[in-house]
């Protein structure tokens, strides 16, 4: 006599499986016909359907499913029928906790379609379901792969594949993954890089636009495409995120950058921002709005203005030495200050640590703004006379003290990169094979696990050796970028008869500066400019 049952009917259908299936028989309402018809033909009592209709399998957080559970606890549903392991859910680890949870409860649980029956007496040891549950678990993992597979080769081919084109670009009407200029915003965007290369902040640049009245992407982009602007209207106006944004976005010098953001998981998926260093760039995709002069130029001031809080002026200027100039004893910035007399008008630095804490903590290292200016300007102006007579000289010059270039060899780094990661495909390959093996064979034997284990464990290892080497490599390719832009840039200011906060922060990373001294009843500094590239030079000047 066939056993008494109160059965609960388990139907799951996610909202991919509504996109993807035009076949209606795996639909709720024929899961649940069919599965009633399962319960009915054994002779069992039907407690109750559960519809989890729009709900992922890789999770178990679904109110049909958790409502069942409770039915369970509570003693009202002993029996458990669903289409298959894959309607139930696509993560092993917790469908292993709930078949335990169902064993601990004597609750009988069947899967019609895979043969999945706990009272199954040739699978005692649940190893098929253990199985399966790998294999259903498996897909979505797989399908994840492939997506994000795709998306890589997109963005290796400098394949444009956002929904929107980037303030001053439209997709283009032959090719959308192509950006084209749009030249009604394009003289814009030119005016943000010049105006903050300038010395403008980005906040400065915002207030600037909204006092002209000028529209903020979002807002150009709703009445381009004649639909009205859904954002509230106090976030209409241009921000220091929004000008920032555009002077980060590599697509100006007409490169394509993808990978900034990804999904946490296939499990989990949520989105996260990806450090620029991470992006996928590929150069050269469409026509250039600004020159890669421009860009190098900007990306140096964002990365210097982000090292280092600056002192801005009430207009939003910066400093010329602003984060540049540090005191000699302690390392503190130097504070620049003015004073107001009747006839002029005085200016001059002091050591922050002694504005904080006064002369027992530092020194006041009081210097004179003209004299700081007058130096670096004939130190630069000499670098530039030499780099215009004997370029080579200066080059062995800074290589040969930059540590940075030590060491490093281009070529080897390559071979071991390109090494490395062929062995990772090959594991990939070894990997789909053993598990094939695990599913043909029916097995979840030790030895395999094991083999996987080791591979696994090999390919860890790998992916992070492959990330320091090309760390190593881009880092030494930097420095010989940087190297030449630098000579070229110090070459341009043969002719110059002033300074300006541009100048200062492309040539040199710091100044440092000494307490004063008298040497023959004179006041003397000692200034300690180290230029990029580790040149350092000592300068002695007086007070």
């Amino acid at each position: 006599m066939s056993a008494a049952y109160n059965v609960g009917i388990y139907c799951r259908l996610s909202e991919k499986d509504n996109l993807n299936y035009k076949d209606t028989s795996i639909s709720i309402e024929n899961q649940q016909a069919m599965l009633e018809k399962y319960v009915t033909d054994k002779g069992w009592n039907v407690y109750k359907v559960y519809p989890d209709d729009g709900e992922r399998g890789v999770t178990f957080d679904r109110p049909q499913f958790k409502a069942m559970i409770q039915d369970i606890k509570d003693g009202k549903v002993n029996c458990v029928v669903f289409k298959d392991l894959s309607r139930f859910g696509r993560n092993s680890n917790e469908s292993s906790s709930y078949r335990e949870f169902f064993l601990e409860y004597g609750v009988r649980y069947i899967g019609i379609h895979d043969g999945v029956d706990v009272e199954d007496e040739d699978d005692d040891d649940g190893i098929s379901i253990k199985v399966k549950e790998m294999f259903n678990e498996h897909y979505p993992r797989e399908v994840s792969k492939k997506v994000r597979k795709v998306k890589k080769a997109m963005a290796e081919q400098g394949k444009f594949a956002n929904s929107r084109a980037p303030y001053g670009y439209q997709k283009s009407p032959e090719d959308k993954h192509i950006l084209v200029i749009d030249d009604n915003v394009a003289h814009n965007v030119i005016r943000i890089f010049e105006l903050f290369n300038s010395g403008m902040t980005g906040r400065a640049i915002a207030d600037l636009f909204n006092s002209e009245n000028i529209p903020t992407p979002n807002e150009y982009y709703y009445t381009l495409i004649q639909k009205p602007n859904p954002y509230k209207s106090n976030k209409r106006e241009w921000g220091s995120g929004g000008v920032t944004n555009i002077l980060k976005n590599p697509a100006y010098y007409g490169a394509v950058a993808s990978g900034k953001r990804k999904v946490k998981s296939f499990k989990d998926k949520r989105i996260l921002r990806q450090d620029p260093s991470e992006w996928i760039i590929v150069e050269d995709r469409h026509t250039p709005i600004i020159n890669r002069e421009l860009w190098d130029k900007t990306q140096s001031l964002l990365q210097k203005n982000k090292k280092d809080t600056v002192r801005r002026s009430a207009s939003g200027e910066v400093s010329i030495f602003a984060s540049i100039l540090k005191c000699a004893d302690c390392g503190g910035n130097l504070n620049f200050s003015r004073k107001l007399n009747k006839t002029y008008t005085r200016e001059y630095f002091r050591c922050s640590t002694y504005v904080q804490k006064g002369k027992r903590a530092c020194p006041m290292h009081h210097t004179d703004y003209d004299v700081i200016y007058d130096s670096v300007l004939a130190d630069i102006q000499q670098y530039a006379i030499l780099a215009m007579e004997d370029e080579k000289k200066l080059i062995d010059r800074i290589l040969k003290d930059n540590n940075e270039f030590k060491n490093k060899n281009v070529n080897r780094y390559e071979k071991l990169v390109r090494e490395s990661k062929n062995r990772v495909k090959e594991i990939d390959g070894l990997l789909a094979s053993l598990f094939e093996k695990m599913l043909k064979e029916d097995t979840l034997d030790t030895v395999y696990k094991r083999m996987m284990k080791n591979y696994e464990d090999e390919q860890i290892k790998l992916l992070a050796d492959i990330d320091q080497m090309e760390s190593e490599l881009e880092e030494c390719q930097r420095v010989q970028h940087d190297l030449t832009a630098w000579i070229k840039r110090i070459k341009d200011c043969i002719s110059i008869d002033s300074l300006t906060r541009q100048i200062v922060v492309e040539l040199i990373e710091r100044i440092e500066v000494s307490e004063a001294y008298t040497v023959d009843g004179q006041a003397n500094i000692d200034l300690t400019i180290t230029y990029r590239f580790g040149t350092t030079v000592s300068i002695s000047a007086n007070k």
